[in-house]
């Protein structure tokens, strides 16, 4: 591999046959290629979507016609009312009767995951005016279903709304969620012909999706493109890092081999006052957030050998829940992985020492936020992608 250029505020690409195969599988397209919306001739989003739901609509999903209200409008009447529309669907509720779910942001789609209010919109759609019930989530599944839903709207240029209209004139729209396919952002979309057929639809976000590993130096913090508030939490001098007797990239090597994938490395502070190294891996990369485990192995670096305890993250901590549900959802839509990024920051910032990466979006393109302590002794911040 080698770089074309290292300047501030720009970007060093790095080329080679090793990079470009590692950034997807043999069998993932281009953007424009068919086989990224191949799934419209199919009855659900095929072997490129990343999740695994289906609407819930019985034995046929032309009971959704017997909504008095669109897709459409509902969309733009919740969002007139309550906040940007992350999810939209006709669904049968507990009752068995048909019902329109709508998910409204609390806190704007601009905020994270983890600052996020997230919502449902619920009623019945076959009597006008549309009134429905307003919900706050608490339970780890829809808290980390949104979360993932709100990442993957924030990776696309696209909303929900947007989505739906890209839909055939005389169709009936039954369903209309984020989701991802080859690690591009959308939306699978479903819907009715005239003729009662159910097809779907992947949108493509048209969020910036990267083809190669580009590595950009911001100085020493990430500026105001950054689209999250997390910050290093080591104190005001950060050369503590140099305590740890292990480097994060062994750390992750060793992680990853006993836990799964890392989403997340970063020295900080504990709350005894002391340097602590913690690790966020996940049993299953590929598998999306509502059915996932969550994890953090935090321990002492300063000691040989590096040996961390294993929490899992649950309610009540929805904190944690959402922030891990954003972090997968956006190393699933990145072309390289956390430890490729480490490696690339060690590389870019040779003798430095990297004690941060995390999971980041800049515009909307998915990628990692990596802090390096550098031999010069500054702090260097990369964005990698």
């Amino acid at each position: 591999m080698r770089a074309l250029s290292v300047l501030s505020g720009l970007f060093v690409t790095i080329l080679g046959a090793a990079a470009l195969s590692a950034c997807a599988p043999d069998s993932a397209p281009t953007r424009g290629d068919q086989s990224l919306s191949e799934a419209s001739a199919m009855n659900g989003p095929g072997p490129g979507a990343s999740d695994a739901r289906v609407p819930e609509l019985g034995a046929s999903p032309a009971i959704a016609k017997q909504s008095k209200i669109s897709m459409a409008d509902g969309i733009a009447q919740a969002e007139k009312e309550h906040g940007a529309v992350i999810e939209a669907k006709f669904e049968l509720n507990d009752d068995g009767k048909l019902s329109l779910s709508l998910y409204p942001l609390g806190a704007g789609v601009d905020k994270d995951a983890e600052r996020n209010v997230f919502q449902e919109l619920a009623g019945d759609p076959t009597t006008l005016p549309f009134t429905g019930s307003l919900e706050v989530f608490a339970d780890q599944e829809h808290l980390t279903r949104s979360a993932r839903d709100l990442t993957l709207m924030q990776l696309s240029y696209l909303n929900v709304a947007d989505a739906v209209a890209k839909m055939p004139n005389n169709s009936f729209v039954y369903w209309a969620i984020p989701t991802s396919r080859y690690g591009v952002a959308g939306y699978g979309v479903y819907y009715l012909t005239a003729k009662n057929k159910s097809k779907y639809v992947f949108v493509d976000g048209l969020g910036d999706w990267g083809s190669g590993w580009d590595v950009w130096d911001f100085g020493s913090e990430p500026g105001e493109g950054a689209t999250d508030a997390r910050v290093p939490e080591l104190g005001d001098d950060l050369s503590v890092v140099l305590q740890s007797k292990i480097s994060m990239a062994d750390a992750l090597d060793a992680s990853e081999k006993q836990y799964g994938p890392a989403i997340e490395a970063k020295y900080e502070i504990g709350d005894d006052g002391k340097l602590s190294l913690s690790i966020y891996p996940v049993k299953d990369i590929d598998l999306d957030a509502e059915r996932n485990t969550f994890q953090e192995l935090a321990g002492d670096p300063t000691v040989t050998p590096f040996e961390g305890s294993l929490s899992t993250f649950a309610v009540p901590d929805a904190e944690h829940l959402t922030r891990s549900a954003r972090d997968l959802t956006l190393v699933q839509t990145a072309s390289l992985t956390l430890r490729d990024a480490v490696d690339l920051a060690e590389w870019v910032e040779p003798g430095g020492f990297v004690f941060w990466a995390i999971p980041t979006i800049r515009e909307t393109r998915s990628g990692y936020g990596v802090y390096v302590y550098g031999k010069d002794k500054k702090v260097h911040y990369f964005f990698i992608s």
